[in-house]
């Protein structure tokens, strides 16, 4: 199996899809150090599950720490987060190992975060294992 950084709303049904690949940039070495070179989030920043969640990955009934609670971001945010990491992969591909992979990731969570901001819904990254 392979790992990838996918996007969840705070809202079941959407009314669009809101699959993105998110593999390369999940391969990507040292994509979280170019991103705070860029001074911008990293991946792991945008990174919440619910305790079910972490449960069902874990195969575990578990309860999370007092503040640790399932954290949302405005499409906003990751409009700007998304398209500020494209932009510097279009005017730098030796920075990351396949620019051109990582620029469709980008696209895909771009897309879909502009959806989620006209349906008023926030985000938030998972990841699949």
């Amino acid at each position: 199996m392979s790992v990838a950084y996918y996007i969840v709303l705070d809202t079941e049904e959407p009314a669009f899809d809101t699959f993105v690949n998110g593999k390369h940039l999940a391969h990507e070495e040292g994509i979280d150090e170019l991103c705070r070179r860029l001074e911008i989030r990293t991946f792991d920043d945008y990174l919440s599950m619910s305790a079910d969640e972490i449960a069902d990955l874990l195969d575990d009934d578990i309860e999370l720490p007092e503040g640790e609670d399932e954290r949302w971001f405005s499409p906003e945010e990751g409009l700007t987060w998304a398209t500020t990491l494209a932009a510097h992969i279009r005017a730098n591909p030796d920075s990351v190992t396949e620019p051109e992979g990582c620029l469709e990731d980008l696209a895909e969570y771009i897309e879909v975060l502009e959806k989620t901001r006209s349906i008023g819904a926030q985000w938030h990254l998972n990841i699949d294992i």
